[in-house]
């Protein structure tokens, strides 16, 4: 029984150890945030609020903004719209090939963000040339490149939660007079609005704090908010940075922890407690 006890406190030691690790970075800016000195000093010589400020007045932080919300909101929706079928094809059809169609689909997930960006400023650049399609420093072109980084996240996801739903509830739909559609719809979607949920937050937040591809498919007029903190960071070295990063993460953890309860109450607070589909 001591023994026992002994290891026990061993782990939880070695745990909060481990958590205290992986917190220490996030409590730095935190605290850095708050620093008098202009040159980030540490420890903090002082308490100020004025690198909130000069975030909050900042025109290209302003900008960025806007263009991130725009741009993550829009691919969110895109990528949910093609990898809910294409999870839903891989989780219930058999068919030749699809080894190779997932090496294709997850790819970005293994090649680095700097050569998809190398790869999607050359294609824009081409297309461009060639056909006179304009992507390269659009918000489509941006929006395009944020979709092919977040579908497999997407479709990963969604196709182990359809692999979790019961055909035998979509088959009696079917047999109750349902369309195909009409049977996905009101008998397979329900199940899966958790997941579909957790997809989309997790796509909106990899959009939103997407740098290494987008700093080659954009311009300044629509420059994302990591790509104005990226060129702030060349120029100055102050804690401007670790202020904004602060409301970043305040506002990563409000996605994560509010969105779930606006879902009908606590539904999906209670389907993940319960450990229930």
């Amino acid at each position: 029984m001591q023994e026992s006890a002994i290891k026990r406190w061993a782990l939880h030691i070695f745990l909060a150890a481990t958590l205290a690790f992986m917190l220490a970075p996030i409590l730095i800016v935190v605290v850095n945030s708050f620093n008098a000195s202009a040159f980030n000093a540490w420890p903090p010589h002082g308490f100020t609020l004025d690198w909130y400020r000069k975030v909050l007045a900042n025109p290209a932080f302003q900008r960025g903004t806007v263009n991130s919300l725009i741009i993550g909101v829009i691919s969110t929706a895109i990528v949910l719209v093609l990898g809910t079928p294409i999870a839903y094809a891989l989780a219930r059809i058999r068919l030749r090939g699809v080894t190779g169609l997932k090496a294709i689909l997850f790819a970005p997930l293994i090649v680095p963000r700097v050569a998809i960006g190398f790869a999607m400023f050359v294609l824009f650049v081409a297309l461009g040339t060639a056909t006179g399609l304009r992507l390269y420093g659009t918000f489509t072109g941006v929006i395009l490149a944020h979709c092919v980084l977040m579908l497999p996240f997407v479709v990963a996801i969604l196709t182990v939660s359809f692999g979790e739903v019961d055909p035998i509830v979509e088959e009696a739909a079917r047999d109750l007079g349902a369309s195909p559609i009409a049977a996905f719809r009101l008998a397979v979607l329900p199940q899966i609005k958790g997941a579909l949920l957790v997809s989309g937050i997790f796509a909106f937040i990899t959009s939103f704090d997407e740098v290494e591809t987008t700093l080659f498919v954009v311009r300044p007029a629509v420059n994302t908010l990591p790509v104005e903190m990226y060129h702030f960071l060349e120029q100055y070295q102050d804690p401007t940075i670790a202020a904004l990063s602060t409301l970043l993460i305040a506002f990563t953890f409000f996605i994560a922890l509010a969105v779930p309860f606006a879902v009908k109450g606590n539904e999906l607070l209670r389907m993940m407690t319960s450990g229930k589909q």
